[in-house]
C-alpha cells in the first residue's frame, strides 16, 4: 500500500488474500484501496470457490476478477480490459457462476452480506469463537452473534452444521 502512494499506476493487480502481510484481510485492503485511490483499476486475483464474496469483491469496486486456478493466458486480456474500465470475470469463474444457477448458491433472503458478516464468516472459518472473534473486534458476543445469524440468514443457512460446511466448502 505505501508504494502506491509514493509510485503512481495505472491499474493495480493484487491478490484478494496475502497471509502474513498487514493486508492479509482481501475486503479491508480493498476499502484502504478505494478510499485512497477511488480513481485506480483494480484487477484482483483470487483462489476463493465462495460465490458471495466474489460477488462482494466485484460490488466493491474490483473491476477484474481472475481464478488463479484458471490459465493465466487470460491474465493480459483481463489486464486490457479492467485498464481501459471494463469489467472481467474469468472464464474459469464465469462457468462456475453459471453453474450454480448466478452469485447465489443457496437461497437466502437475496440481500449480500456486509463486510463485518464476512469478516465474522471468515474468522468463524478459521476455528475461531464468537466470543473470541468478539475480542479481536472489540464487540460484544451479542453484536458478533447477530452479525453471524444475519449472514446464515442471507445464505439460507440452517444450522451451525450447514454454516460450517458452507464454510468449509467455500473457501470463505
Amino acid at each position: 500500500m505505501a508504494l502506491l502512494g509514493d509510485q503512481p499506476c495505472d491499474l493495480l493487480v493484487t491478490d484478494y488474500s496475502m497471509p502474513g502481510s498487514p493486508q492479509a484481510d482481501g475486503f479491508a485492503m480493498i476499502g484502504m484501496i478505494r478510499r485512497r485511490h477511488p480513481e485506480l483499476p483494480v484487477l484482483m486475483l483470487s483462489v476463493s470457490n465462495n460465490l458471495a464474496i466474489l460477488r462482494m469483491v466485484l460490488d466493491s469496486g474490483v473491476l477484474g476478477l481472475v481464478d488463479k486456478s484458471s490459465s493465466m493466458d487470460e491474465l493480459p486480456q483481463a489486464i486490457q480490459a479492467v485498464y481501459r474500465g471494463q469489467a472481467y470475470i474469468s472464464r474459469s469463474l464465469r462457468e462456475r457462476v453459471e453453474a450454480a444457477g448466478g452469485w447465489r448458491m443457496r437461497e437466502g433472503d437475496g440481500k449480500p452480506l456486509s463486510p463485518r458478516e464476512v469478516e465474522v464468516l471468515r474468522l468463524l472459518g478459521t476455528g475461531m469463537t464468537v466470543k473470541e472473534i468478539s475480542l479481536q473486534l472489540h464487540k460484544s458476543v451479542s453484536t458478533i452473534s447477530r452479525q453471524k445469524g444475519d449472514a446464515m440468514l442471507k445464505l439460507g443457512l440452517k444450522g451451525d452444521a450447514e454454516l460450517f460446511d458452507y464454510l468449509r466448502d467455500g473457501e470463505i
